[in-house]
């Protein structure tokens, strides 16, 4: 397939699944809505996406997705015009449509056409259209056929059916249709300036064409009904020119042009918050409905010489010139199709363009460019290696005792410069949760339906930033988190009731930063996790000794992760399959993040990820205990002192405690865990350094606090494996091999 077809059409292509692929994300969480609130401004909004969707198909002749899309589409008209009722049975339906295209557009991706998807094509339209017939349906919209003909293309409605189009916008999504819409109409300009250096020449009209399509397919989906008429009569006219029309000026570029220029005032009003309204639009409109010369066929339909049906006829069967096929068919003479020719190509109609106002205030614009993943993460490498050349210049061991101002001076320049640079390269990778928790919406509504159960899940945090590469790691965890919570920890609603609840579950997701790092948190109000269950399997399985009553809870809750670990008295196709919860710990590890989780019983469960904000450079504290060296990250340091010998206190079973103020922390002597020899081995001859995670706190036992310094994180060798207490390690400026201490395991481990 892909040799028929050249590099600009499979680009189009491509485009075209990315910009599907976007719409489905932004509007299944709209469609989800309708199950809960069928209002007027929901429905045209998933009515424009399948809408936008079945043109952009349509047009590129993915005839399967178009035709799910219009079966959509009609069953949605009914809804809004007020001749149907919607019922739960048919957002399950759209919610099917969003499935079947994603797994069209998949088949696209990969193949360059839908024709795989045939046969779920045909069998889920007739549902659409079984649905359209049932009898909540007027009948009016009794039949398919019916149903089809209620439908209003754009160049039928005007701007009447964008207005009413009232889709939550965000800022995110404004900034990348304007992105994408100014790509597309320099494109088109520059496409009609080479087709103006040679109007015989139609080759650039395909492209042109294409990126007008998808502007006014973009505008449309987004409501901004000024922007979507212009582009849409713009279509029209290249339209005509391409499948064989003539035009009716000698020059009709100043006026292409003009439109293409009006479309780009409308994104600067766009981009200065605005509603992407056009001065003079009708004037537009109007001059490039003067451009088209009118078709044969018109002008013998004007002339009384053919009827409308006959060139109708004639136009499904044309596989020749349409004069050659009407006079085949005896309805009009050669001489008739010769004087209707002449008359063609004699018209010329005066077209004037809106004139251009010289001194009009253009917006201040973004300036975007795309960039592939991978080069970002190369950018993200070489800053690291950056970082570790600037400590080997600044604490090469050659400087020592050296009296260097000027060399200091430019050092700390260098140094602030470097972690702008990192910082801004960091800020780079970031992307908003808002995609990730939203895809959430659709999965909760699935489960819903399957278990019975009912649950409001309500999403806290949305614009909270991580990296693009954590998105991608947590994804599988927190689904997995949310189909255990939706059926281990609501309850159904008979359930609930009986133990005096609300019937309908709350479900929260929330994310924030917090201690440098993501915190995403998910709460249900459920009956809590059954400590009785969780005790009793692992004993069976064999991981804990005796009874376990005493065990604390936390330790007792954390058995969940344990592979292989699950309480499901059935395995059912929700959760429970006997994978346990062992998944999403692997998942965590991967990026030096941890899982947490508390419960209480009959009242909910709370599962709490944490993951590090960056996954490559830290501020960190170079501490030395005898001839070994450790990174401490700065974050988790609350103080250091030298403790006094009242302060230490020792407990029977010999474990060292020492008072902070009201506190008592217990000590972790870093020697033993680095098998080392520390200059001291008495407390009062050490330094302390207080570390905190999660609310506890321990005191970390060094011989010496060297500095701080920016550390870049360099994972251990597979060969060796986890170390417990650290989580990476980095190379010093002498070249050394330092480890980074993992705050969170020294603690957890106390």
């Amino acid at each position: 397939m892909t040799d028929d077809l050249s590099s600009d059409q499979i680009e189009i292509i491509l485009e075209f699944v990315q910009e599907s692929q976007d719409m489905i994300e932004q509007l299944e969480p709209t469609i989800i809505e309708l199950g809960q609130k069928a209002d007027q401004e929901t429905i045209n909004a998933v009515f424009r996406l399948f809408h936008s969707m079945k043109g952009s198909a349509g047009f590129l002749e993915f005839n399967h997705i178009t035709t799910v899309a219009h079966a959509a589409e009609s069953l949605l008209d009914l809804v809004r015009s007020g001749k149907m009722v919607l019922q739960a049975d048919h957002v399950g339906l759209l919610c099917e449509c969003c499935d079947f295209t994603k797994e069209a557009l998949e088949q696209v991706s990969e193949h360059f056409n839908d024709e795989p998807m045939a046969g779920q094509a045909e069998l889920l339209a007739e549902r659409l259209h079984q649905a359209m017939a049932e009898p909540e349906t007027a009948a009016v919209a009794s039949s398919p056929a019916a149903a089809e003909e209620t439908v209003v293309e754009p160049s039928e409605a005007g701007v009447a059916s964008t207005e009413e189009f009232m889709l939550e916008i965000t800022s995110e999504m404004v900034e990348r249709f304007v992105q994408e819409a100014e790509e597309l109409l320099d494109g088109a300009e520059q496409g009609l300036l080479e087709w103006e250096k040679d109007p015989g020449n139609l080759e650039p009209l395909g492209s042109i064409f294409r990126n007008i399509h998808s502007f006014k397919g973009n505008s449309g989906f987004f409501g901004y009904a000024c922007l979507e008429r212009l582009s849409h009569q713009l279509e029209n006219v290249l339209d005509v020119i391409k499948t064989g029309g003539a035009f009716a000026v000698d020059n009709p570029f100043e006026v292409l042009l003009t439109a293409v220029d009006a479309l780009k005032e409308g994104l600067s009003n766009l981009g200065a918050q605005g509603k992407g309204l056009i001065e003079e639009l009708e004037l537009h409109l109007a001059a490039l409905k003067a451009l088209p010369a009118p078709r044969l066929g018109e002008v013998l339909v004007e002339r009384g010489m053919v009827q409308a049906e006959d060139v109708e006829e004639a136009l499904a069967s044309q596989k020749k010139p349409l004069g050659d096929v009407l006079v085949g068919l005896g309805k009009v003479s050669p001489e008739q199709v010769s004087e209707a020719l002449k008359t063609q190509s004699e018209v010329r109609r005066p077209v004037t363009a809106p004139q251009k106002k010289a001194s009009r205030p253009v917006a201040s614009k973004r300036q975007d460019i795309r960039v592939d993943l991978e080069k970002l993460d190369n950018l993200i490498n070489l800053i690291g290696e950056l970082v570790i050349a600037e400590n080997m210049l600044i604490h090469n061991p050659d400087l020592e005792g050296l009296e260097l101002e000027s060399f200091g001076k430019a050092a700390q320049q260098m140094g602030k410069l470097v972690r702008e640079l990192q910082e801004m390269a960091m800020i780079i990778r970031m992307v908003p949760v808002s995609g990730l928790f939203r895809r959430m919406i659709r999965l909760v509504h699935d489960l819903s339906v399957k278990s019975g159960k009912k649950v409001d899940l309500k999403l806290i945090g949305e614009e909270t930033e991580v990296d693009k590469t954590v998105i991608e790691t947590i994804t599988d965890p927190l689904v997995h988190i949310l189909r255990n919570s939706m059926d281990h920890g609501l309850e159904p609603p008979e359930e609930r009731r009986a133990a005096g609840k609300s019937e309908t579950g709350t479900i929260r997701l929330s994310a924030c930063h917090e201690e440098g790092e993501v915190w995403i948190t998910l709460e249900d109000d459920g009956r809590g996790l059954n400590r009785e269950k969780i005790v009793a399997k692992a004993i069976k399985n064999g991981l804990i000794e005796g009874d376990g009553s005493d065990l604390p809870d936390k330790m007792v809750y954390n058995l969940i992760f344990q592979p292989g670990f699950s309480t499901a008295e059935k395995i059912t196709d929700i959760s429970g399959r006997g994978v346990g919860m062992d998944v999403v710990k692997q998942n965590l590890e991967k990026i030096k993040g941890k899982v947490n989780v508390s419960s209480v019983p009959g009242k909910g469960t709370t599962i709490k990820l944490r993951i590090p904000l960056t996954l490559a450079i830290i501020d960190g504290m170079l501490v030395r205990v005898g001839d070994s060296k450790c990174i401490v990250p700065i974050l988790a340091i609350k103080e250091a002192f030298r403790p006094q010998p009242e302060a230490i206190t020792i407990t029977p079973d010999n474990e060292e405690l020492v008072r902070v103020r009201e506190h008592f922390f217990p000590v972790v002597r870093l020697h033993e865990l680095l098998s080392a020899e520390p200059d001291h081995h008495d407390l009062v001859d050490g330094i302390l350094v207080v570390l905190e995670y999660q609310g506890r706190s321990v005191c970390l036992l060094v011989d010496e606090i060297l500095g701080q310094q920016q550390t870049v994180i360099k994972g251990l060798s597979e060969y060796i494996g986890n170390v417990r207490g650290c989580s990476g390690c980095t190379i010093l400026g002498n070249g050394d091999v330092c480890l980074i201490i993992d705050v969170g395991n020294l603690v957890e481990n106390r």
